[in-house]
Parts: C-alpha cells; sequence; structure tokens
C-alpha cells in the first residue's frame, strides 16, 4: 500500500498526539506510543487523516470506518458490497463491499450493513475476532474477569475472550471493558495496531535475508527475492551441479527468470537442470524445476524451501478430501495424475507467514516423431507421479524448512513445481476445501502437471508417435479459463495466480507472440492419427475450437483483470475465421452458406477436413460475440454465413435413433456420435446471442434443441444444472422432468464453464 502522508504531516501528528486516550491499559508505558502507532499505520496505507490534517483521535468510529481500517491492513481483494445502505457512491464502498466479500461484515438479517453507525468497543471485538480467524486458527480464550463483563452481549461474548487472550483488546486501569461505549479514533489505533503487530502484518517485521552460499558443489542456491531464496540439491553423491547461464522472458503481469546448471561435470555432463523463477505482479512466484537427465542411473535431488521467522507449520492436504477415481476412458484412457499435494502453512504462532502449494513429482519421457517434410510431432511419456517431501521446524532458529524431493531418472525428464507467496493463497478455507474436493472429482481437467513450459494433460490413444500414457501441451488445457470462472467468482489469490501463469503458457507456447501483442492462433503440437487417416493431417496444424477457447480466455481475462495488452486478443481469432473462406477451407452447402473445417494443415498441405456442429456453433457465436465488441461487419457477415450453412443442413443433422450427428464430411455425408451435452449448450447459447445482435430466433435452431434434448430424456442422459436453467428460460421447461435440476444463477455466455470444452475431435 502506498503512504498517505509526508514526512512532514507525519511531524505535524507527533506533535499533536500527546492525550493519552481515557482507555490507556495499564502496561502501555511499554508499548509503542500512540505516535509511534499512526506513523505505523499511515506508512501502511491503514489510517488516514482529515481534510485539515488532523487525526481528531477523540472522534467516535463507525461501523463502516472500523472495517475500513481491517480492510486495509489485511490488503482484501475487492467484492460486491450487496448492502441496501452501502451503493456504489459510499465512500468507504470498496472497503466495505471486500469486508462483505471476507465475512468480517455480516450486516443485519435484512441487508443492511449499518455502515454509518457508531462501532461499539463489542462490535470491536468480533470485527477484530473475524479478521484474525481469516489469518490463521485464534481459537484461545481468555476468562473473563472485567468489572462489568455481565454487560457484555451474547454476540460478542466469546471474540471478547479471544481478543482478551491474544491481547488485542485490553481493559482500563480499574479492569473495565466498557462494551456498549463507541470506540474512539485513538482506540481503534491502538486496537488495529495490535491487530497487525500480532499478525506480522507491518513491513519491517521481515528482515532481508543474505542467501548462503552452497554447501557443496551438489548444491545451488536461487535468490526468490529479499526475503526468499530456495536450494536445489544433488541428495545423490558424487553428482554436482555447476553454474551455466541466466535468461529472463517477459510476460503479461509476469516475468520468468531462468537459471541453468550442467548436472555432473561440466566437461562432460550428464544432462541439465532448469530452474524457473516465474515472478507474478503480486509478488508470487513459480518455481519450476525440470531436470533432464542424459545417463543411465536414477539419482535423487530435492528442492529445499526455508522460511525464516516461522517456528510452526500446517500442511492441508489434497488427499484428506479424498482420492481420484482413475477410471479408463474410451478416448483418453487411464489419466494417471491426480492432484497436488497441498498447501503448506509456515507460521509465526498462529500468524500464517509464508504459504506454499506444492505439486507431485513428473517423470517422463520426450517422445517425437518426425515427417519427411521437416514437421514433426511432439509429446511425452510419463513414466510416473511421485510424492515425497519433508518439513523440518527448528523453534530455536525461527525456521521452517520444506525438503520437496525428486526421483531423477536416467534418460527421463523430472519436474515439479512450487507456488510461493507471503499471503494466504485462500483467504477462505470453505473456499480452498471446496477447490480440493473439486480438483479431486474432476481431476481430469484440472491442470497438475505444470512446467514453465506449459501445463501437460493426458492426449488421447489416438496420438502419433502413439503412447498409451501421452501426455501434451493441449491449447485448450492450457488456456485458464476455469480459474479465471473461479477467480471470478470469489477473488482468490490462488485462482489469480493461475490466471496469470495461464498467460504466461500461452505466451511461452506461442514464443513471446502475445507479449508482443500479435495475438497469435496457438498450433496443435501432436499428431491425431484420426486426423492423419482420415485427411494426411499432421502437426502442426489449427484447431478452431481450441483457438476459440484460448481467444475466449484472453478477451474474459483482459476484461475481468483490466488487462489492457489482451485488449482485442479476440480479433485475430475472429479475422482467422474471416479468413476461412478465401482461403477454401470451408465445406460449401449452398452458394451463399457453408461450414469451416474443424481443422487446418501448416505443413502438409491444407486437405479439407469435416467440420463438427459444435465448432460450427462455436466460431458462429465467437464471431457474433466479436461483432457485439467492434461493430466489424465481416464477422457478422461470416457469421450469418455459418448460420444458414447449418439450418440448410437441417433436418440430415438429425440421426435415426433422435441424438444428433456429430459431424459433416466435405462431400455433405454425415458421421460420428455427438459429444452428450455440449451441443446442446452450444445451441441454447445461440439463441441467447442471436437475440443480444438483433438476429430472429432460428426455428430449425429450436427443433435441433428439442430433438436433442428429447434424446437426452429418453436415454437418462445427464443434463448439466446450467443447460436445464437455459432450457427453462427458453421455453424448453416441458421437455425434462422434475429430476433435472437446474442452476441457482442464469447461465450465460461469459459464465460458461469452460473445461467441458478441451475435447478433440476424436
Amino acid at each position: 500500500m502506498r503512504k498517505l502522508a509526508t514526512s512532514l504531516g507525519i511531524i505535524i501528528l507527533f506533535l499533536i498526539l500527546t492525550i493519552p486516550s481515557a482507555f490507556q491499559t495499564a502496561n502501555a508505558a511499554s508499548s509503542p506510543s500512540i505516535a509511534e502507532q499512526v506513523k505505523a499505520l499511515t506508512d501502511a496505507g491503514v489510517l488516514k487523516g482529515y481534510d485539515d490534517g488532523s487525526l481528531q483521535l477523540d472522534a467516535q468510529v463507525t461501523r463502516g470506518q472500523f472495517i475500513a481500517f481491517l480492510v486495509r491492513a489485511l490488503d482484501l481483494p475487492p467484492g460486491d458490497s450487496g448492502f441496501k445502505d452501502v451503493g456504489t457512491n459510499h465512500s468507504l464502498y470498496p472497503e466495505i463491499s471486500a469486508a462483505k466479500k471476507a465475512g468480517l461484515l455480516v450486516g443485519t438479517l435484512d441487508g443492511y450493513a449499518l455502515a454509518n453507525q457508531s462501532v461499539t468497543r463489542s462490535d470491536v471485538a468480533v470485527m477484530l475476532d473475524r479478521a484474525m480467524q481469516l489469518k490463521g486458527d485464534y481459537t484461545k480464550k481468555a476468562t473473563l474477569t472485567y468489572k462489568d463483563q455481565a454487560q457484555i452481549g451474547r454476540y460478542a461474548y466469546e471474540s471478547v475472550q479471544r481478543m482478551t487472550y491474544y491481547g488485542l483488546i485490553k481493559g482500563t486501569e480499574d479492569n473495565y471493558f466498557f462494551p456498549q461505549k463507541t470506540a474512539t479514533r485513538g482506540e481503534s489505533i491502538r486496537f488495529v495496531y495490535r491487530f497487525m503487530d500480532t499478525l506480522h502484518l507491518f513491513s519491517s517485521d521481515k528482515e532481508p535475508i543474505t542467501p548462503p552460499k552452497p554447501a557443496d558443489s551438489s548444491e545451488v542456491v536461487v535468490p526468490v527475492n529479499d526475503y526468499q531464496y530456495i536450494k536445489v540439491r544433488m541428495n545423490t553423491r558424487g553428482v554436482p551441479l555447476t553454474y551455466n547461464k541466466r535468461t529472463k522472458d517477459v510476460h503479461i503481469r509476469s516475468a520468468d527468470e531462468h537459471f541453468y546448471y550442467h548436472m555432473g561435470n561440466a566437461s562432460k555432463p550428464l544432462g541439465s537442470l532448469r530452474v524457473t523463477l516465474r515472478k507474478l505482479d503480486n509478488g508470487d512466484v513459480f518455481v519450476f524445476t525440470k531436470f533432464i537427465h542424459n545417463g543411465d542411473n536414477t539419482y535423487s535431488a530435492s528442492v529445499i524451501v526455508p522460511f525464516h521467522q516461522s517456528d510452526n507449520y500446517t500442511l492441508a492436504k489434497y488427499s484428506s478430501f479424498g482420492e481420484v477415481n482413475q477410471t479408463h476412458d474410451g478416448t483418453f484412457g487411464v489419466d494417471k495424475t491426480s492432484h497436488p499435494t497441498g498447501i503448506l502453512s509456515a507460521k509465526k504462532g498462529q500468524a500464517v507467514t509464508n504459504e506454499m502449494m506444492i505439486s507431485k513429482n513428473y517423470v517422463s519421457l520426450h517422445r517425437q516423431m518426425k515427417y519427411a517434410n521437416g514437421d514433426k510431432s511432439v509429446l511425452r511419456e510419463l513414466v510416473n507421479e511421485l510424492e515425497s517431501y519433508k518439513v523440518y521446524t527448528d523453534t530455536a532458529r525461527n525456521l521452517v524448512t520444506a525438503h520437496v524431493n525428486m526421483s531423477i531418472r536416467g534418460k527421463a525428464i523430472s519436474e515439479n513445481w512450487v507456488l510461493l507467496s507471503d499471503k494466504r493463497l485462500f483467504a477462505d478455507n470453505t473456499n480452498r476445501d471446496n477447490w480440493f474436493k473439486r480438483t479431486i472429482e474432476q481431476y481430469t481437467t484440472i491442470n497438475n502437471w505444470l512446467t514453465a513450459d506449459g501445463a501437460y494433460t493426458k492426449l488421447p490413444w489416438s496420438i502419433e508417435p502413439s503412447y498409451q500414457m501421452g501426455y501434451g501441451r493441449n491449447i485448450g488445457r492450457m488456456q485458464g479459463g476455469v480459474y479465471l470462472t473461479a477467480y471470478n467468482g470469489n477473488k482468490e489469490r490462488y485462482f489469480y495466480d493461475l490466471v496469470v501463469n495461464a498467460i504466461a503458457d500461452l505466451d511461452v507456447f506461442s514464443g513471446g507472440a502475445l507479449t508482443a501483442r500479435k495475438n497469435p492462433i496457438f498450433p496443435t503440437e501432436y499428431t491425431s492419427t484420426w486426423l492423419k487417416k482420415a485427411y494426411g493431417t499432421t502437426a502442426p496444424y489449427f484447431d478452431t475450437r481450441l483457438n476459440e477457447n484460448a481467444a475466449l480466455f484472453l478477451k474474459n481475462t483482459s476484461e475481468s483483470l483490466s488487462i489492457q495488452e489482451l485488449t482485442g486478443a479476440n480479433f485475430r481469432y475472429a479475422d482467422y475465421l474471416v479468413q476461412q473462406k478465401k482461403l477454401g477451407n470451408t465445406i460449401p452447402v449452398t452458394a451463399s452458406s457453408y461450414l469451416i473445417s474443424d481443422y487446418y494443415g501448416l505443413g502438409n498441405g491444407q486437405t479439407k477436413t469435416h467440420a463438427s456442429l459444435n465448432h460450427a456453433l462455436g466460431e458462429m457465436r465467437f464471431l457474433l460475440e466479436t461483432y457485439k465488441q467492434t461493430k466489424n461487419d465481416a464477422y457478422l457477415k461470416t457469421a450469418r454465413e455459418i448460420k444458414a450453412g447449418i439450418e440448410h443442413l437441417h433436418p440430415k443433422w438429425i440421426r435415426s435413433n433422435g441424438d444428433l450427428w456429430y459431424q459433416v464430411n466435405p462431400n455433405l455425408t454425415f458421421a460420428g456420435s455427438d459429444y452428450p451435452h455440449l451441443t446442446l449448450m452450444d445451441l441454447l447459447l445461440s439463441q441467447n446471442v442471436f437475440a443480444e445482435t438483433g438476429i430472429p430466433r432460428s426455428a430449425i435452431f429450436d427443433e435441433l434443441i428439442r430433438t436433442k434434448t428429447k434424446y437426452m430424456v429418453a436415454n437418462n442422459v445427464p443434463i448439466p444444472s446450467f443447460a436445464v436453467q437455459l432450457l427453462r428460460e427458453q421455453g424448453f421447461g416441458g421437455l425434462i422432468n422434475d429430476k433435472y435440476k437446474a442452476s441457482t444463477r442464469k447461465a450465460d455466455v461469459e459464465k460458461r464453464p469452460k473445461d467441458d470444452l478441451d475435447l478433440l475431435a476424436e
């Protein structure tokens, strides 16, 4: 937070703050003076003076003013007020809305914050208590001895006990608490100062750390920032690590620092080590570690992360919420990856000083196939996902140290990652636990194998080179739509970090084109044997749906996070779709209508592939959304031509069993089984965007919706709640029975889950 007063202002404040508070405690003489506390809170951006430069320490404080102190102290993310008496024009709207989001300010049962009412000392205790619980488990209680403790209301009694125990609240010299008295500004300063001091929230609490020298040649030390460093150590004797070089890459809202080392003798190394620090704009840092071992033996190594000024820790583990069900999928086989290990919270007492998300160790083999024209298909074969770590506590040195262990297998690549933060990754434990549960339930759609080059995820069996445990950099999965949706829902820091990491992944994959604002079209780098057999198409090629997902993610991220550099990132993909007719990459339906082929080969000719219904619907809707932004008639014209192509092929889209065909081939024959519910969502959302762009509702789309829904109901195919909601909104409620439950919120294209859109055409 920025400083809110000049040095001269502070000197003046020192001169005027000489009158002790009426509720000064007996041991206040050993505490910082009120002038020192004012300076500390002002420097931290928590305290603001009045327009005349005074602080008016005897002035009464409102509920809104006190909660604003706590919100600034905690640096809470923004929220939406929702209180009837706090509109966007309220002077403390940002702070009060953030407090509501975090649960610091609950309000009345009928939705009022009462922000302008005076805050009582009992209210202060409750607010402080809630703020303390956001930062740790501060649950111990004092036995109260205040002479007026009987006057403490039931709603505040336990909060007063806890805040008394932790020293945030103290009575008068003659041991009165005065629970119903309005807190003054001077008292509030003392309360908030104690709160921040207890939680070590003042920046001066952390002293810069000088990284130590490596213990021997088998260890490297990498400085992360002024307060943090890591070590990477070969645990197998006789394997040195020798410095090679250091490089840097700048991305949007992050930057990568790469540290390269030789593994083994530098004159004839066995392999290499790369440590990448991906530093985000909020101060958090991803640490990616990658060993490439060209020898034959298997070694052991550790990533060592020390947390200074910490004397204990807790570890919230994913496995506490169950195990993933690694069942066989007809397209992807079995995904042998699962989820990260969990979040390590280093603490000083009960206060969280640092947090670290710990990944597992991924051991894989580089696989590729080269083609006669020089192109190649690239992927990884997963050997194993491993978990090994130890955490050590040295209370005498105020030190907690985590060792995240790695297996360095011969002729293989070994990788892991950790995410470091000096703040809590989840401000709300319920949000954290819900995410852990969701990750276990949906482990195939949430990335866990993160690298500095991008996330690796399970590929279909139909890949070349052919490996059942084939993993690759799938553009539909590297884009972070699922994390952006989660962040928009609760503003948790962890989701923000994953969104920024996804932007960096796409930038790395494009060779920096995203940061250069070239808004690239992203190629697929592995071959689908299904496409190769049908059309002779091999990697690299463009997949329209995956690029649609990436473009939507960049557009939505630009809007949600106000990232100017991503403004218009979706226009490039819209231009690409418009260009397809000129390139001849379309399937003509009539003289004025067509569908765009799903894929476009780059290095092996431009053989025309099929067009799937869900791809066509997605392209049409994407163009209409971009037209809404730009009013570019070329986007509207292309969207109308695709819409007409879909409609002219009706009723041939409908199969004899009542379901829809998946694709239309260049010769206008149909093939393939449709997705369970993805196309239904595409049709429903298309009708919505028609209404938004002034296009009449499509009767043929309605018939396709009706046909697909009847098939799903008759065959007991699950319909997601957001699709049920849309069906009812659009008048199709009579087709679905009571077992299909609607979503509690209105579904639209911006809130549409992105993790259902990452499937390849196979």
